[in-house]
């Protein structure tokens, strides 16, 4: 981890505290290319009175304006989902700073759309947590069997258990991880 902190510079972390908006943009970019998810994205957030992405607003969208923004019919309902689950308070975010981990990726989930990877990204990019890694994220499972040479491209178990070394800072080696895959498609170029 020496050499990849050495290579890629200062990391870090820092908090966003429009939760909601945060979680939205996620479930946006899943399962896209990051150019297209962007582009979604700002057409989607054109879509609210100064931007402001809050669940209330979300909810009085139609399915043919969130079409025309290029949301698909699946996510609208993940969408839907999530707005409701603020709304109804089965998702907490007053409560986030006083949650353990666990215990946010317990309530996030219960959205349709968010899943633990989901909820990870969460943890590290909205709320800045300092010890989270996601084991089944394919660019972590990339870097790891890059940088230490390993014939295969490791399982998220075998993965889960390398990342104790770096407790209580694995979002920090997670960031230096993906940052490092970054530079090495550059230095390919």
């Amino acid at each position: 981890m020496k050499s990849i902190i050495e290579e890629v510079g200062e990391v870090k972390l820092t908090k966003n505290p429009n939760y909601f908006e945060s979680l939205v943009e996620q479930m946006i970019y899943q399962q896209i290319t990051g150019k297209a998810a962007a582009t979604i994205f700002q057409r989607f957030k054109a879509l609210f009175p100064d931007e402001l992405i809050i669940p209330e607003e979300l909810l009085k969208l139609t399915e043919l304006e969130l079409l025309s923004a290029g949301i698909s019919r699946q996510k609208r309902g993940y969408l839907y989902s999530l707005s409701e689950k603020f709304i109804d308070g089965t998702i907490k975010p007053e409560k986030f700073e006083q949650m353990t981990d666990e215990d946010i990726i317990a309530d996030l989930i219960k959205a349709k759309g968010i899943g633990p990877w989901t909820a990870q990204m969460f943890l590290m990019f909205t709320l800045a947590r300092e010890d989270v890694f996601a084991p089944d994220d394919l660019g972590l499972r990339k870097a790891i069997q890059l940088h230490y040479k390993m014939e295969e491209l490791p399982k998220p178990k075998e993965l889960e258990e390398f990342a104790k070394r770096w407790k209580p800072y694995r979002s920090y080696a997670s960031h230096y991880l993906w940052r490092s895959l970054k530079k090495e498609k550059k230095s390919k170029k």
